[in-house]
């Protein structure tokens, strides 16, 4: 019986195929764990409404209390979308892994005719049988493909996490120099208010009032840019952390940013980053992927097709006439030559791009050290000489108007000088924090 027979070819080629599950929780655990070594985890990926109201939960209870840099990252590692985009290449490329295990379906046909009261009926199978015998190799392409992806998703995490810290810093220092520079405009406003009161007793010409003036308009102005640039370093955050709405209306910590000197040197950092860096890991797999798919492309340039066929026909008053048939492409036209090349020079390409990379990974290395200990002792001057310094001048001006030897104008002009030197040196503490967390994603971990 022709059914007898096609059903057990297609239970033959079900087994031999295999069966394939998607399994994307353990491709998304190596993410999870590849960026806890370099110190990014409580990742979550988002996939049904009940995980995505657990989010919101966690969210809300994190930003209830004052926002530290851990729990800013915290929340954008699990709430911000782009990198939930980005989790889904995990599913996509796993998804494809069990494609590449799994046959193409046969193709069943059945026609009929009729004629002279005649009738013959032809049932046939078709079988793509030799797309068996590349299913391994299909897997170990998909299986290379898969592991690029999951480095390269977590390298995103780590950029991600970098942004984040960054844009945390940014607005602690935006907001803690406003504060910072409300104390200089008042002591623009007293200079204003005082040389109002003696131009109009006579004893301060218009000339010098007008001056005072200008000056104090031009704080308020500044006042106002750094309320701007407040704003925006806060809606920068907000955008990283995927907040919105009530969420937004949370406090940052007022812990102090620290200053501690690097305790790394510059020998080692370059082989440690080469090493750590996951762009740099997921660049390798794409060579080996490259090289995998050149050797496929030749083992199938002639012979890439392979077709069974099984087929029964009927005719009335006749017996049941099976055949069976094999049908092969013929090299005449298409050598595969083209394929070949193609993927020769996609290897050769995906070389020279994972060589390039190693270059510019090394130079950002060497970039990035000598950017953070010039930072550093650019903060280290300003925090022990600059503010100090101005400090002390302000003590002495004090005693010197306590004395009578100096005016309220040199006064106010030395607090305004000292609260300037606190501002540069908030400016100079920022840039080299940024300059901190540069360097850590450059090497692949905590310095």
């Amino acid at each position: 019986m022709v059914g007898k027979t096609v059903s057990t070819s297609l239970a033959a080629l079900f087994i031999l195929s295999g069966c394939s599950t998607i399994s994307q929780k353990e491709a998304f655990d190596s993410v999870n764990q590849l960026t806890l070594e370099q110190g990014s985890k409580h990742l979550q990926w988002i996939k049904t409404p009940q995980e995505s109201a657990s989010v919101d939960e966690s969210v809300r209870v994190l930003l209830s209390e004052p926002l530290t840099q851990e729990n800013a990252v915290r929340i954008m590692l699990i709430n911000n979308r782009a990198l939930q985009q980005t989790y889904e290449n995990i599913g996509i490329a796993q998804s494809e892994l069990v494609e590449a295990g799994l046959m193409r379906n046969p193709l069943l046909g059945y026609s009929i005719g009729r004629t002279n009261g005649i009738t013959t009926s032809t049932i046939s199978v078709e079988v793509a049988f030799l797309d068996l015998l590349w299913i391994p190799l299909r897997r170990e392409l998909s299986g290379l493909a898969l592991e690029e992806t999951t480095l390269s998703v977590g390298d995103s995490v780590l950029r991600s996490a970098r942004d984040a810290k960054k844009s945390y810093i940014e607005a602690c220092l935006a907001e803690e120099k406003v504060a910072l520079y409300r104390s200089i405009l008042k002591s623009h406003e007293a200079s204003l208010q005082l040389a109002v009161r003696q131009y109009t007793a006579g004893n301060l010409s218009k000339r010098d009032m007008l001056k005072i003036q200008e000056s104090y308009e031009r704080a308020r102005i500044e006042s106002i840019k750094l309320a701007r640039e407040n704003a925006t370093a806060r809606e920068s955050l907000n955008k990283i952390l995927g907040v919105y709405g009530e969420q937004t209306h949370y406090t940052l910590s007022s812990e102090p940013q620290e200053r501690s000197e690097p305790t790394v040197s510059e020998p080692g950092l370059e082989k440690r980053a080469i090493s750590n860096r996951l762009d740099m890991r997921s660049a390798i797999k794409s060579v080996d992927y490259a090289a995998k798919q050149a050797g496929y492309s030749e083992n199938t340039r002639l012979l890439d097709e392979v077709e069974l066929s099984i087929e029964s026909e009927k005719t009335t008053g006749e017996k049941r006439f099976n055949t069976f048939g094999i049908k092969l492409p013929i090299p005449i036209f298409d050598f595969g030559q083209a394929r070949v090349s193609k993927s020769q020079a996609i290897y050769n390409q995906s070389v020279h791009r994972l060589y390039e990379m190693a270059v510019n990974v090394r130079s950002e290395v060497r970039e990035g050290y000598a950017h953070l200990r010039y930072t550093y002792d650019i903060a280290h001057s300003y925090d022990e000489v600059i503010v100090k310094t101005n400090q002390q001048i302000l003590e002495e001006t004090q005693l010197f108007y306590n004395g009578m030897l100096d005016g309220i104008y040199e006064l106010l002009e030395d607090q305004r000088r000292a609260g300037e030197a606190k501002m540069e040196a908030l400016d100079a503490l920022g840039e080299y924090k940024r300059a901190q967390a540069d360097l850590e994603y450059t090497i692949g971990g905590k310095l």
